[in-house]
């Protein structure tokens, strides 16, 4: 009896292990499984996700990058939007210098100004803008520019009652009751004008004065 109970125990060993030995595999293939199916997720999410970053459009199955779109752009605008981008930065560097700043209340309030003018002419702001292929971001930093550089150029911008009467001379009688609305338009049209131009001549010493490295040759 005692031969054929230790007969018995390699066989029931045999069959513990045999169980253990499938059920190691059967985890085995379930995780495999999980971490394909894993993948496969996560391939498809990625796909989708980076579609819109590297694909600008699908026609009728053929793809348009957008590296070929940004081409196109820089071959067409790349000199001018360059140069726009110098300009810009040597505007805020010129006003660290001069210790000129423009708070996010000044950029606010002239947008408040504008949205309210495009609002009273039946319009909307974000319309006006995307005809212009613009968006309120960048609207936000050519108003910040153009603060900078009012507030670098203040002394050149002024305006004299002596030329404001100079320029009414020269339009004609005010209509009776309108002088002091007119004369303000005056104003601000002889402060615009003034403006322009000594931006423009301002912008040319700036350039003229920095070390500008161009590393790609727009045409």
């Amino acid at each position: 009896m005692e031969k054929k109970q230790r007969n018995k125990e390699p066989i029931k060993c045999n069959e513990e292990e045999a169980y253990v030995t499938a059920t190691k595999v059967q985890q085995k293939s379930l995780l495999i499984y999980s971490v394909v199916a894993l993948v496969i997720v996560l391939a498809v999410g990625v796909t989708l996700y980076t579609q819109g970053l590297v694909t600008a459009a699908k026609v009728n199955g053929e793809s348009i990058s957008r590296l070929s779109v940004i081409g196109e752009l820089e071959e067409q605008a790349g000199a001018a939007v360059l140069d726009s981008m110098i300009s810009d930065i040597l505007i805020e560097q010129a006003a660290t210098e001069a210790g000129v700043t423009v708070t996010d209340d000044d950029v606010t309030t002239e947008i408040v100004a504008i949205e309210s003018q495009v609002t009273a002419q039946g319009g909307a702001l974000e319309e006006v803008l995307a005809q212009e292929g613009l968006d309120r971001e960048s609207l936000t930093k050519q108003i910040r520019i153009q603060k900078l550089l009012e507030a670098l150029l203040s002394s050149d911008i002024m305006v004299t009652g002596e030329e404001i009467d100079a320029f009414l001379a020269k339009t004609g009688p005010i209509p009776e009751g309108q002088e002091e609305a007119v004369r303000v338009q005056v104003a601000e049209q002889l402060r615009s004008q003034k403006f322009s131009t000594a931006a423009q001549s301002y912008i040319i010493g700036l350039r003229t004065q920095a070390n500008i490295q161009y590393l790609v040759n727009y045409k």
